[in-house]
């Protein structure tokens, strides 16, 4: 299928931009490129994004800040390996900026999460 080799070899540039020495115009644009697959309704492009951005938010977190809620977003999806990357990848992009919204969010998803091991992990 051409649009996953498409999105494999976004992935992989994302990838190696964040480990080369970054450019912050190049990781905006990453970043950027990234939100759309964490916005996709398909879960391995969404975990693809996740993970991407993930890398991007170890490098710097202001360039995930502004794909915030469509991270958030993803702590309703069924799948329980997405939710706990999703739970990750907030724990890290958490600033003093953003601390409220993301802690908010958060206590929201464990209050309604039925995965008793998910609720002692994440406490």
């Amino acid at each position: 299928n051409q649009s996953s080799i498409g999105n494999a070899i976004v992935y992989e540039c994302v990838r190696t931009a964040a480990s080369i020495y970054p450019s912050p115009v190049l990781l905006e644009h990453c970043a950027g490129v990234v939100s759309r697959f964490v916005k996709s309704s398909n879960n391995n492009l969404k975990y693809a994004g996740l993970d991407a951005l993930s890398c991007i938010v170890n490098i710097n977190p202001k360039y995930a800040t502004e794909h915030q809620m469509a991270v958030v977003d993803c702590l309703t999806d069924p799948d329980e390996s997405l939710r706990k990357k999703t739970l990750d990848l907030l724990y890290r992009m958490t600033k003093s900026n953003n601390v409220e919204v993301i802690v908010e969010k958060m206590m929201d998803f464990l209050r309604d999460a039925t995965d008793h091991h998910l609720r002692e992990e994440t406490a």
